[in-house]
């Protein structure tokens, strides 16, 4: 179980000290989400797609 601790100031909320390996999975877990919605932006705006095996066979691979 991960432990967190919750620091108040006159019994409201200030600051929440938590597990470190805890704090690097919501870390990614926000990272991916920004990655997402910005893949979801360029998908909007982009036109034109390429196929995965003709940009392969552009690229010479």
């Amino acid at each position: 179980m991960i432990k967190t601790l919750i620091v108040k100031d006159n019994d409201k909320p200030v600051a929440v000290v938590l597990d470190y390996k805890e704090y690097l999975r919501l870390k990614e877990i926000e990272q991916d989400r920004e990655d997402y919605y910005s893949a979801s932006q360029v998908k909007l705006k982009n036109k034109k797609w390429t196929t995965h095996k003709d940009l392969k066979k552009t690229m010479g691979l």
